[in-house]
């Protein structure tokens, strides 16, 4: 049995420290550069705004995780710092990270509808969406999802306590008296926001591919000279499989955020401090993951699929390379 409990110790220490680690260093490193791009094309435009705050959403997503991932080390107790870390985490980063998954979300929800717009009203578009309503609709979005956090932060505080079993006071969780009105609100906000997200995503993106394709046989249909026939399709289909990836890259991160907040509204025991308790955490570890590869994974989206975001970043790079005197 104290076999079983070290191997289990060894493979947390495994995947949070080592895996999380690495993923998170990378994915903090591609989200500045991600930031940097788009500063540098310019804030001028709807597409643009729109990435820049997944930027900084996935930026804040893989802070939080890594945040966790020193909360939860089973060796932070052995430390001399006067904190209870799971419930300084609840506080500081589990909430906090909820809010950031679901502006990421939420924002892929927006850029999806707005790529919609694009095609079903091209003429219309640029009076539709402007980069000052683009960047009123994100203002709104981060405001509505925060806002999703003040029943939970009316009645939940970080407060000094003493430990008579370590004999020194220690900074946790404590809660004020209106607990019971608010307990569960935040949370049921949280998995209704989700579950609209995930399924908005995948609306929007089945109606954008789907038109895509009838456009693309029209245009194969209707357009004479073969060479521009040609360019059709390879264009459409770069339009496609961005779509596509983006909404693999979002469904598949989500849906066990998804899974998991439903079977926790439905079955109390799958709770902390529930019978389930330790299948939670497990399962949040894996969410944890999920997010941050997704958090992390954009930057290789448009690379490989932004003709103008790789242009852009070989420039800065050539850039940096000729400042330290290294020749491209």
């Amino acid at each position: 049995m104290f076999q079983d409990n070290i191997s289990v110790t060894i493979v947390n220490l495994v995947v949070s420290s080592c895996v999380c680690s690495i993923i998170g260093l990378f994915g903090l490193a591609a989200n500045i550069i991600n930031m940097i791009v788009f500063i540098r094309q310019g804030l001028n435009s709807s597409i643009n705004i729109s990435l820049f705050s997944m930027a900084v959403a996935d930026f804040f997503t893989i802070l939080f995780v890594l945040w966790a991932n020193v909360c939860f080390n089973p060796y932070i107790d052995y430390s001399e710092i006067p904190f209870y870390f799971p419930e300084v985490f609840y506080a500081t980063g589990g909430w906090p990270s909820g809010l950031s998954y679901r502006m990421t979300l939420h924002l892929t929800v927006y850029i999806t509808a707005e790529r919609c717009l694009c095609i079903l009203f091209p003429l219309k578009i640029k009076s539709m969406i402007t980069p000052k309503r683009a960047v009123l609709t994100v203002g709104i979005l981060g405001i509505f999802n925060a806002a999703a956090l003040v029943p939970e932060y009316s009645s939940v505080y970080l407060s000094w306590r003493f430990n008579e079993q370590n004999n020194k006071t220690m900074l946790g969780v404590a809660f004020r008296s209106n607990i019971s009105q608010t307990f569960g609100i935040t949370y049921l906000l949280h998995v209704m926001l989700v579950v609209m997200g995930l399924f908005s995503v995948i609306a929007l993106t089945s109606v954008l591919v789907m038109h895509l394709r009838r456009q693309t046989k029209w245009r194969m249909k209707n357009t004479g000279n073969i060479k521009e026939r040609a360019s059709y399709p390879s264009r459409d289909r770069k339009s496609e499989l961005l779509v596509v990836l983006v909404a693999i890259s979002v469904v598949i991160s989500y849906i066990p955020l998804t899974c998991v907040s439903l079977v926790s509204v439905f079955l109390p025991e799958f709770s902390i401090g529930g019978m389930l308790s330790d299948i939670l955490i497990e399962a949040w570890g894996l969410i944890y993951i999920f997010g941050m590869t997704n958090a992390s994974s954009n930057i290789i989206i448009y690379y490989k699929m932004n003709s103008k975001f790789r242009s852009t970043l070989r420039k800065l790079w050539s850039k940096n390379q000729r400042i330290v005197g290294i020749s491209p």
